[in-house]
């Protein structure tokens, strides 16, 4: 049944349920069927945020709300459901005021969110499908190694803290992350003293950052950094650089062979582990800025450069933490390269320095390697518990939140990974870029004989961003590199009954006239695939109902899944009490189930 769009406004305002739930939707898989909007639900979101446990009415008035709205299937992040979700910092209060003991309070009390939701959505006639992220095994929620946090709620080391939140066959199985190359870092860097900084400016023209206003801060566990008293001194030289410098969204801040200002420090014997450096000024227009991972080299006592990473403010959790004076900082996070200003104001220790710790880290946070038969095992586990949910369909996702690092291109040697690789004739890295991806592929071929055998679809994000030779910098931190994934193959092969048109940095625009897109789009259509446009509605913001009826019209797509529902459904103070709060995803929805409502 499909409500007027009066009646359910009168309805969400009270905070009524409607008198009745629509009909079990009927689903096609010819790109030619009903339009049908979705919603995507990252539970982990929604339970983070709220100001208390949420439990099975709050799923069910969710449920009920999407219902009203019109949506015909939900998209349910997986998170080890079946297993009481991930390990996490139950007791920590940073950044979500008690949300994390509330996270771990909801799983305790529905048990298993997905099998609530599915359970919920079947009640109310919608379909529920599975949000699974392969690679999503520990994002990089990491606790500075000095603070309190730390000590009581990290699991694994990495460089600058300790990680928090993962899976537990990760905390269990940390050896089959995605490892790092060996090769190319001598042992002993981890350990000797920096006797000299070299500071590059992006440019040559002249600064006001002199000797007597550089300051240089240091701390053995990067928590609560404090000033050194060691001299040192200054030679300033212009020079050529040596390389080019981009920000982390991929604009040349400092060409090769460009001539730039060099600050050189020398007489320095510093062995702590986190060494920073940062200015005096309070005030005026900073001037020495580039890119943080090209503003600061450390040097041994031969003047080479000590292998490293670098911290420059930047945090996506606990950035309530971030802080060099009172706090800790966040290494080796994907936005290591955003633009620096060493002489900025910094008296809230989160602006104006660069810090520097010796080495990399050895894995990433908690992205498991593809090519492990105890991964592949693990993960067909996974599959197997979304399934004992009672799931319609399963939607796939490579990009997550698991592989942060600032260097992307150097993972992914693992032992197994270069033992196949080593047989092949050709270039190295690109056979391990092709070990993983047949590796991966082999996982979908069985995740569909699995789920065609019972009766439940398969569906992949075809990632606009990614699946080109020139991914945006900026989400480089989203992905696993060194893998080629193979969605054409997927897609001739039949490994998936739909797909969804995915991005995130590229423009709504990119639909229509980007050549990557269209290529997905064409080949999707030429097999009869369904593909259903996903749209951050945050991204869209006032744009939302103009771009849900471009797609609509187009005839091309399926549906629209609205990304997601953190941005636009709040639970209140009691259970059962959820709330859509955003008015331009009402006005978008004001048709009701068919969108015939949309202008």
């Amino acid at each position: 049944m499909t409500f007027p769009f009066k009646n359910m406004v009168l309805a969400l305002v009270l905070g009524v349920a409607a008198s009745a739930c629509p009909a079990k939707p009927v689903v096609s898989v010819s790109p030619a069927g009903p339009f049908r909007f979705e919603a995507l639900v990252d539970f982990v979101d929604d339970a983070l945020i709220g100001s208390r446990a949420l439990t099975v009415r709050d799923i069910d008035a969710m449920m009920a709300r999407l219902a009203e709205l019109g949506v015909r299937r939900v998209s349910w992040g997986y998170y080890a459901d079946g297993r009481g979700g991930l390990l996490n910092p139950t007791g920590t209060t940073v950044d979500y005021k008690g949300g994390w003991k509330h996270y771990d309070a909801t799983y305790r009390e529905l048990g298993n969110p997905l099998k609530v939701a599915v359970e919920s959505g079947h009640r109310h006639g919608l379909e529920v499908y599975a949000y699974f992220k392969p690679y999503e095994n520990g994002p990089a929620v990491v606790f500075p190694t000095g603070s309190s946090q730390a000590k009581e709620w990290g699991l694994l080391d990495c460089i600058g803290g300790k990680l928090a939140w993962m899976d537990p066959f990760v905390r269990d199985h940390p050896h089959l992350r995605i490892k790092r190359r060996a090769d190319d870092i001598p042992l002993p860097s981890a350990h000797v003293a920096v006797r000299g900084i070299r500071l590059t400016k992006k440019d040559a023209a002249p600064t006001r950052l002199t000797p007597d206003h550089i300051q240089i801060w240091t701390s053995p566990d990067n928590f609560r950094y404090r000033r050194s008293e060691m001299t040192f001194t200054v030679r300033e030289t212009v020079e050529t650089a040596p390389r080019e410098a981009r920000d982390h969204q991929g604009k040349i801040v400092m060409p090769k062979d460009a001539p730039v200002r060099v600050l050189t420090l020398t007489g320095l014997d510093l062995k702590d582990n986190y060494i920073l450096v940062t200015s005096d000024f309070t005030d005026g227009p900073p001037d020495f800025a580039n890119s943080g991972l090209a503003i600061m080299a450390a040097l041994d006592e031969q003047g080479r450069e000590i292998p490293g990473t670098f911290a420059s403010g930047g945090a996506v959790w606990n950035k309530g933490l971030v802080n060099f004076r009172e706090g800790g900082l966040m290494f080796d996070y994907g936005w290591g390269a955003a633009s620096v200003h060493l002489d900025a104001p910094n008296a809230d220790g989160r602006t104006g320095f660069i810090a520097f710790a010796r080495g990399r880290n050895d894995y990433l946070p908690g992205a498991l390697c593809e090519t492990e038969p105890e991964v592949q095992k693990f993960w067909l586990e996974c599959l197997g518990e979304i399934m004992a949910a009672g799931v319609d369909g399963v939607d796939f996702r490579e990009e997550n939140h698991s592989t942060h690092t600032d260097h992307p291109e150097d993972y992914g040697f693992n032992a197994v990974v270069l033992a196949k690789a080593r047989t092949r004739p050709g270039n190295l890295l690109a056979n391990i870029a092709d070990v993983r991806g047949e590796a991966y592929t082999d996982f979908l071929r069985e995740c569909k004989r699995r789920l065609g055998g019972a009766g439940i679809k398969m569906r992949y994000n075809l990632q606009l961003d990614f699946f080109r030779a020139d991914p945006p910098r900026n989400r480089l931190l989203a992905y696993p590199a060194n893998v080629k994934f193979d969605w054409q193959r997927w897609v001739d092969e039949g490994l998936m009954d739909e797909a969804i048109l995915r991005f995130f940095s590229y423009p709504y625009s990119a639909i229509f006239d980007d050549a990557v897109a269209q290529e997905m789009i064409n080949r999707c259509r030429q097999r009869g695939i369904p593909i259903t446009v996903n749209r951050y509605v945050k991204h869209a913001a006032d744009r939302l109902p103009e771009e849900v009826q471009r797609v609509r019209a187009d005839g091309r797509f399926s549906g629209f899944i609205f990304y997601e529902t953190y941005d636009y459904i709040h639970f209140g103070p009691t259970p059962g009490d959820a709330r859509v709060t955003s008015p331009i995803l009402l006005k978008t929805l004001a048709g009701g189930a068919d969108g015939t409502g949309l202008k």
